[in-house]
């Protein structure tokens, strides 16, 4: 054999093993793919693929994309009642409220738009009896979809970073016996739970609200009011000290949005009767958030105040 035709067998068996590698890839590729296709189809995290009716699901770190998604079938199938809001609502404890099974439609960071279009997945399929509405300034100061919110698809239940978010903490929480911070009502815990520290003083909070956030926050109340929804407005409590340093722009808010809201009962939180909650550290991790303390107790307070107003 010529040295020609030696560097032709070395070229065809390199292409050779080019090819069989390639095969093995693609081979491998589409197992892993085909497998976690199969595992989503059966787990249906979000209830998409199966009856929802009585199930337990839940989120993930990446819950705009998963509430989205469980709006679709599981929040009608299996909830009667909204909490609607910005991030010092999301663990609210909604099995507190009695009478009705709610489920927390708030988001950490969240804005009145993106409230809007979660609540619109659900709308078509479910009838809600009530809906808390929360009154704070960051919810209608912006209306961006966060998060990548403004592409998710119904088609993502079959594989997507979020769904596996899901999945591994349903098999940690099966297998591991490590129990998730997400819970079926919508709700979650934060990671930490810390006494609130002595913030610097910035500015004067500047109430300056976001047209399209503020028509939204306006056309989703209609739009649950017009469908039967009683509406209960919750103005969120603050950490005294921080309340007090922009008391005048807070008040000048609420009374802004309350006046623009269609009509509805108010439970506000930032008034005297709830001086003793905002001055107790221990019910905040920040101005705004609450410890696990402070949402238990508010849990249980604003059940004896929905039934008063609901009456």
């Amino acid at each position: 054999m010529n040295a020609t035709s030696t560097v032709t067998a070395a070229a065809t068996q390199d292409e050779r093993k080019s090819r069989h590698w390639l095969i093995v890839a693609l081979g491998v590729i589409l197992l892993c793919v085909g497998s976690s296709t199969a595992v989503a189809w059966r787990m249906d995290v979000y209830g998409i693929f199966r009856d929802p009716h009585g199930r337990d699901l839940i989120t993930s770190s990446h819950e705009r994309r998963a509430k989205f998604l469980l709006n679709q079938a599981y929040v009608p199938a299996n909830f009667d009642a909204l909490v609607i809001g910005a991030s010092s609502q999301v663990n609210w404890l909604p099995e507190y409220f009695s009478g009705y099974r709610f489920y927390n439609e708030s988001l950490e960071g969240g804005n009145a738009s993106e409230e809007r279009r979660l609540v619109e997945q659900a709308m078509p399929h479910g009838h809600f009896k009530v809906a808390i509405v929360g009154l704070y300034p960051r919810t209608t100061k912006f209306h961006d979809l966060q998060d990548g919110f403004d592409t998710v698809r119904r088609e993502e239940a079959l594989g997507s970073i979020s769904s596996l978010g899901v999945e591994y903490d349903i098999l940690m929480s099966r297998f591991m016996h490590q129990p998730s911070r997400f819970f079926p009502n919508g709700s979650h815990s934060f990671p930490q739970q810390v006494t609130p520290k002595p913030h610097a003083r910035g500015p004067h909070v500047i109430i300056a609200q976001d047209p399209v956030a503020v028509a939204d926050y306006i056309a989703l109340v209609q739009e649950l009011q017009n469908a039967g929804t009683r509406i209960v407005y919750v103005v969120n409590p603050m950490y005294e000290p921080e309340f007090e340093y922009d008391r005048d722009e807070i008040q000048s808010y609420t009374a802004m949005m309350t006046k623009k809201l269609p009509a509805g009962p108010v439970i506000d939180f930032l008034s005297a009767d709830y001086a003793s909650f905002r001055t107790n550290p221990h019910n905040f991790i920040d101005d705004v958030h609450l410890s696990s303390t402070g949402a238990n107790t508010l849990s249980r307070i604003i059940n004896v105040r929905l039934q008063r107003a609901l009456q």
